[in-house]
């Protein structure tokens, strides 16, 4: 078994669902696992429609990657693209979930754009492919900063910098984010400038 890293470049997405602490304790376990299903449906449906891949699920959250282990030249457009089709997708889900929760279900996205390594990681008894690296960790940081900004996507300088041309975006600003000596530029994406086919 190969356990040897390629190195190169990759959009990061994570979602995440907002209150699910709060959630966990309003609804049963069986309620529990049907609710995170009917969120996660519409995520890996909308990521594998843009070519992405759903890396693993991680409690509530899921992360996916645009760029591994097929690359495409708008990998990042690819994932904004994504993120903006997951936020439209939430009504349905709250068609179901807002009378049981008595409040609205909120799916919070962060997207971060650089180099990683790619590869499998573990032993040879259980191991995984998977992608590590610093943007990895910045994506599943800024997920959770997107309260604190009153948004439900937020993307770093290098996802901005990539599809600026393709979207509107909102400035927030830089953010000391734990791990990052720099200040981290933050935008938000609000809509798609031009039709993109896929």
């Amino acid at each position: 078994m190969e356990f040897a890293g390629k190195r190169t470049n990759a959009t990061i997405l994570f979602t995440d669902i907002g209150n699910f602490n709060k959630i966990v304790n309003i609804l049963s376990l069986e309620e529990t696992h049907s609710f995170l299903n009917d969120c996660f449906a519409p995520i890996v449906e909308t990521v594998f429609r843009y070519e992405g891949k759903v890396d693993k699920f991680i409690g509530d959250a899921v992360m996916a990657v645009f760029g591994v282990p097929s690359p495409h030249k708008d990998d990042p457009s690819r994932a904004v693209k994504c993120a903006l089709d997951i936020q439209k997708k939430i009504e349905e889900i709250n068609i179901k979930w807002r009378r049981p929760l008595d409040f609205l279900v909120q799916i919070n996205i962060g997207i971060s754009t650089g180099e990683i390594i790619a590869g499998n990681v573990g032993h040879i008894k259980r191991f995984d492919y998977t992608v590590i690296g610093g943007n990895v960790n910045l994506a599943a940081q800024i997920v959770h900063m997107c309260e604190n900004f009153n948004v439900d996507i937020l993307c770093d300088h290098r996802t901005y910098d990539s599809t600026k041309d393709n979207f509107e975006f909102k400035a927030l600003g830089e953010k000391i984010i734990l791990g990052f000596t720099e200040p981290v530029r933050l935008y938000s994406p609000i809509n798609q400038r031009t039709q993109e086919k896929h």
